[in-house]
């Protein structure tokens, strides 16, 4: 299963923002409220959450989830990120 990370935001430019902040080529936005990616490495999430996370404040209409088991999704919040991001280290040491 391929780990996936998903952003919900109630602005409609907000969340088409961040990704154009973090993201330097062209990326497709179906929806101006939703986002997911999936990922084949786990690893590979911790950079857009740290992102996401350290600019925060500029995003505070958006919400982060992330999956790295089937079906089970887990809200990044400031008081969490820190240790999904040291768990994912931990499971995935490759």
């Amino acid at each position: 299963m391929n780990s996936k990370l998903k952003f919900y935001s109630t602005d409609s430019n907000e969340l088409i923002d961040f990704l154009k902040s973090f993201y330097d080529d062209q990326i497709e936005v179906i929806s101006s409220s939703y986002w997911e990616k999936e990922y084949q490495n786990p690893i590979d999430m911790a950079d857009l959450i740290a992102a996401f996370i350290d600019n925060k404040e500029c995003y505070s209409n958006t919400n982060l989830w992330v999956s790295i088991d089937s079906g089970v999704f887990i809200n990044i919040k400031d008081d969490n990120y820190n240790y999904f991001i040291q768990y994912l280290y931990e499971r995935y040491p490759y």
